[in-house]
């Protein structure tokens, strides 16, 4: 199953093909096919539609890439997943989440150990709803006996980017208005002590996320925390358990903050962090929108599996764009692409896909443990939101020597149309996507004045730039929950196809091992040489040096 890209015999016909293909226009393209339209777009249950036209592909080169799909037994793979086999291969995990939204059990297979697995699924999204209609409803008080709130969500990474992104993509489905979401992640603690100090500890309900309950930058926020409560409550151990819940999968760490058995919810370890708005991971969201709300976020997932497990592949969302990206990384050597969100509510959403997308598949490793040296993996991706970006990094994407190409994302329906507004957003969105692929060609006249040379021969735009659109019917949970699992599936289909985990991020491990060595030094130890044995570490030159200088003017 785990198989070199390159050497199979699919590869070598789509690199035959990009030969043929790679100096063809895209307005080409539309003059050839007058349904291209039609046949290069895909409706999700009349929710979201992806408009994937523009770009540089015909349909032999999706059927390329659906043989190379059967060359590598993609299909096996996908199937391998839902049975519930160790697909995290570095981990010898499982990757089992469609079993947190699988609540009509369409995708679990009759096994005793996955079913063991939703029993202890369900069993949490029991605690979920439970745990949020309390702390709503004003029954969760603080230790003195106020109603919470104030909600605070400690993490780093996918369990602050997750919950943040969408709650700000949400707020007009926030259930209590007076109470107040926060979220801390960075080590650099300015940020939990300006909070701290504007708001009130009998308020406020802190909910720590940490899978490992080892993670220095979580644990470090929350024992600000936590010695901030016990403080106001002097140092009574009980009042904890009124301003604390733990999310983790390491029980005896966790057990050891000091709350009770109740406040903390259990995850298992195949769950990956980037993955995990769907479970007790996403208590924060749950209590910002209801639970009901929260399930509706849950069935758009659910719904998003199934069409990636039982789409055929020709009309199967992840998986074309999934092709399209290989496409242009590995045969156009396009290694940027774009996240453009045309609504203010996704302000989050590119800086979140960052993270789903590079830590995924940011890797240089296959599944059989060889550096690859033959094609790229995980494009670089960047982001932003429209029109804001348009005045920032978009006259690169028109006329830059790089071809950037796009995903453009837009809510049809909007009720904030003030003057008109959204049609105006609409209008800059459908644009941008027309004159990236068209260039000056659009006009039957050129609309810049070509009797001024000098200036004109500047203006020229040559278009020819892909991008894919995206259209949300609505930015409501149903509609964010399918668009996120979208995108997890593209990145887990291109992990698949490129021979690499999309699930384990050991690349950030060394440099967060290291640190731990290095701060020691920091904090008091000598450093006398760089050598390996007396420090425990190699530390170069330039590290030793630059340790010296911070202690010599720390103050």
């Amino acid at each position: 199953m785990f198989k070199n890209p390159i050497k199979t015999k699919s590869w070598k016909k789509i690199l035959n093909h990009f030969n043929y293909i790679k100096n063809i226009k895209i307005i080409d393209l539309f003059k050839k096919d007058k349904n291209r339209f039609k046949n290069f777009s895909i409706n999700f249950n009349n929710k979201i539609l992806v408009d994937y036209s523009k770009n540089k592909i015909i349909l032999k080169t999706i059927n390329l890439f659906l043989s190379l799909l059967d060359e590598i037994n993609f299909k096996d793979y996908i199937l391998s997943i839902l049975e519930g086999e160790n697909v995290n291969f570095t981990k010898n995990k499982p990757f089992l989440n469609f079993l947190l939204r699988d609540f009509d059990n369409k995708l679990l297979k009759n096994k005793e150990f996955l079913l063991d697995y939703k029993k202890d699924i369900d069993a949490n999204l029991n605690k979920i709803k439970f745990f949020t209609e309390r702390i709503i409803n004003g029954k969760w008080l603080g230790y003195s006996g106020k109603k919470i709130k104030n909600i605070v969500n400690i993490g780093i990474g996918g369990l602050d980017f997750g919950p943040k992104m969408i709650i700000n993509s949400l707020l007009e489905y926030k259930i209590n208005k007076y109470q107040k979401f926060y979220f801390i992640s960075n080590i650099d603690s300015l940020k939990i002590s300006k909070l701290i100090k504007k708001i009130s500890p009998e308020k406020t309900l802190f909910i720590i996320c940490s899978k490992s309950f080892t993670t220095i930058e979580t644990l470090s926020n929350s024992n600000i925390a936590k010695n901030w409560i016990l403080n106001f409550y002097n140092n009574n151990i009980i009042s904890l358990n009124n301003h604390f819940i733990l999310i983790s999968s390491n029980f005896n760490k966790a057990i050891k903050f000091g709350v009770n058995l109740n406040n903390i919810f259990i995850v298992d370890t195949w769950l990956s962090n980037r993955y995990s708005y769907c479970s007790p991971f996403g208590l924060s969201i749950s209590i910002f929108m209801g639970f009901k709300n929260f399930k509706k976020l849950l069935y758009g997932a659910h719904d998003m599996d199934i069409h990636f497990f039982n789409s055929n592949f020709k009309n199967n969302i992840p998986i074309i764009l999934a092709i399209i990206s290989i496409w242009y990384n590995n045969f156009f050597n396009y290694s940027v692409e774009a996240i453009l969100a045309y609504s203010n509510k996704l302000f989050f959403l590119p800086t979140y896909l960052q993270q789903l997308i590079m830590e995924s598949n940011g890797k240089c490793i296959d599944y059989n443990g060889n550096y690859i040296n033959d094609y790229y993996t995980s494009p670089i991706v960047l982001g932003g939101i429209g029109t804001i970006s348009q005045h920032s990094f978009y006259q690169l994407l028109h006329q830059g020597t790089y071809i950037i190409p796009c995903d453009f994302i837009v809510e049809i329906c909007n009720s904030y149309n003030i003057n008109n507004s959204h049609l105006i957003l609409i209008s800059n969105f459908l644009s941008q996507t027309q004159s990236l692929a068209f260039g000056d060609k659009i006009f039957k006249y050129n609309i810049f004045n070509k009797n001024n040379n000098n200036i004109y021969k500047f203006i020229k735009f040559k278009g020819n730039r892909p991008s894919n659109s995206i259209l949300l019917n609505n930015i409501n949970p149903y509609n964010i929950g399918a668009l996120i699992t979208l995108y997890e599936y593209r990145v887990i289909s291109q992990g698949i196809i490129l021979n690499i985990s999309s699930f384990d991020q050991w690349g950030v491990e060394l440099s967060k091992k290291l640190s731990n060595f290095i701060y020691p030094y920091l904090k008091n130890k000598s450093l006398k040489n760089n050598n390996l044995n007396e420090n425990k570490i190699y530390l170069d030159n330039s590290t030793l040096n630059l340790i010296n200088y911070f202690k010599k003017n720390f103050n």
